[in-house]
């Protein structure tokens, strides 16, 4: 661990680097196969959790968006309301199993089971860290849907590590772009997420199982909304992470 963190301190390299540098060093130290982090704009007990700006790694080309599919089913909101509610009333970095957020296994039986499914996307350890404009940095750690859960010592592991890095947390985001994703109906929203992904609209119609011509009109929506004029245009408003200018919060939460 001390090893992992000392070589993303001395690396010369961007942002989103660093941060894949980390990740796929976490996930080799606790035998992870994916990663996903994310900007959650709305975090909210009960509330169907509304995230943007991810960076990934260790999926299939066609196995992430799958997985931005499952996160958008209406039971999301229902599984992470336990660690939402914790989030807001401790007000620090929280890391969780699945046994601690859904302590009554109601995963197996709700409609975004076979989502992940079907993304071979396993329980995944979580961690939330509240920062600034009332958003939560948003890390998932997954294995493929048939491996074994993660362990208690694992997540204490990634937590120790993520914990370290407050800076990794606090930097690099759109806020400009991300903050204004929750007034987004759901299916633009998860319009929005593909595209960021690199998705072209027919990809993106088969994976909604909708026209090309309706994703085409939430497109349309997308472009006025954040007024660009193009895909590469769109990308750029979440990628440039305020055009490098971000800072860490004088508030921060640790």
């Amino acid at each position: 661990m001390v090893r992992l963190l000392g070589e993303v301190a001395a690396l010369e390299a961007g942002h989103d680097e660093r941060k894949k540098f980390l990740m796929n060093g976490l996930c080799a130290l606790i035998d992870a196969d994916y990663w996903v982090w994310a900007l959650a704009t709305k975090f909210v007990a009960g509330e169907q959790p509304v995230y943007t700006a991810m960076a990934a790694d260790g999926f299939e080309t066609d196995q992430f968006p799958k997985l931005l599919v499952a996160f958008e089913h209406p039971d999301i909101g229902f599984l992470t309301a336990l660690p939402a509610r914790e989030v807001a009333e401790k007000g620090t970095q929280i890391t969780r199993l699945r046994e601690d957020y859904d302590p009554d296994d109601y995963f197996p039986r709700c409609g975004a089971s076979a989502l992940f499914s079907n993304a071979d996307v396993g329980a995944p350890l979580l961690t939330f860290r509240p920062i600034q404009k009332g958003c939560v940095s948003a890390i998932g750690v997954y294995r493929q849907f048939s491996s074994e859960r993660f362990t208690t010592r694992e997540a204490q592991i990634a937590h120790i590590i993520l914990s370290e890095v407050h800076w990794l947390h606090e930097q690099g985001w759109p806020w400009s772009s991300a903050v204004q994703v929750p007034q987004l109906p759901l299916r633009c929203r998860l319009v929005l997420n593909l595209l960021l992904e690199g998705l072209l609209r027919k990809q993106i119609a088969e994976q909604m199982d909708i026209s090309v011509h309706t994703v085409s009109g939430y497109v349309k929506q997308l472009y006025d909304y954040f007024q660009v004029n193009s895909h590469p245009e769109l990308i750029a408003k979440f990628r440039s992470g305020d055009g490098g200018h971000s800072r860490v919060a004088e508030s921060a939460t640790l």
